[in-house]
């Protein structure tokens, strides 16, 4: 039996367990984005990598190169990132290397050399009542991946 006094105390009840519960799958659903986001941008850095130990670039229909090996690797991180990375939207990519003498004389490394492909990524969550809960509504994470170059000849460097 209600009474009178109860009617809207239900209607309370459910109010505040419904908002805690779309809270709770707009959070899943964000956070799944955001893995997402994580394990595509890893991925392109690990294929980025793949190709940069090879000493390859992208070539002309002659052979001749038509990027620079960095500009290689780039072009192939931003094709293996599934839109993620294009040029309007680049993160922060850095491509260092080191070889045992020190510096190496191309950005993308010769032969031998050890190169890192690091994405420094801000990635903005879809729903706002998730935002809200980190600083300036966007989480930064990095993804990178260490090689090591093969012997290739060097004037592919």
């Amino acid at each position: 039996m209600i009474k009178a006094k109860d009617s809207g105390q239900t209607l309370v009840e459910f109010a505040m367990s419904a908002s805690i519960f779309l809270l709770l799958l707009l959070a899943s659903m964000d956070f799944a984005y955001l893995f997402y986001t994580k394990l595509t941008l890893q991925n392109a850095v690990r294929q980025a990598g793949r190709y940069a130990i090879t000493g390859q670039c992208v070539t002309n229909n002659d052979g001749t190169c038509k990027l620079t090996r960095y500009n290689s690797i780039i072009q192939t991180l931003q094709t293996t990132s599934m839109n993620l990375l294009n040029s309007s939207n680049t993160g922060d990519i850095t491509i260092t290397c080191t070889n045992n003498g020190g510096g190496c004389p191309t950005g993308a490394g010769g032969p031998s050399d050890i190169i890192t492909i690091s994405v420094t990524y801000p990635y903005s969550f879809l729903t706002q009542p998730v935002a809200t809960y980190f600083p300036a509504g966007t989480y930064t994470f990095t993804v990178s991946a260490t090689f090591n170059n093969e012997p290739f000849p060097p004037d592919q460097s």
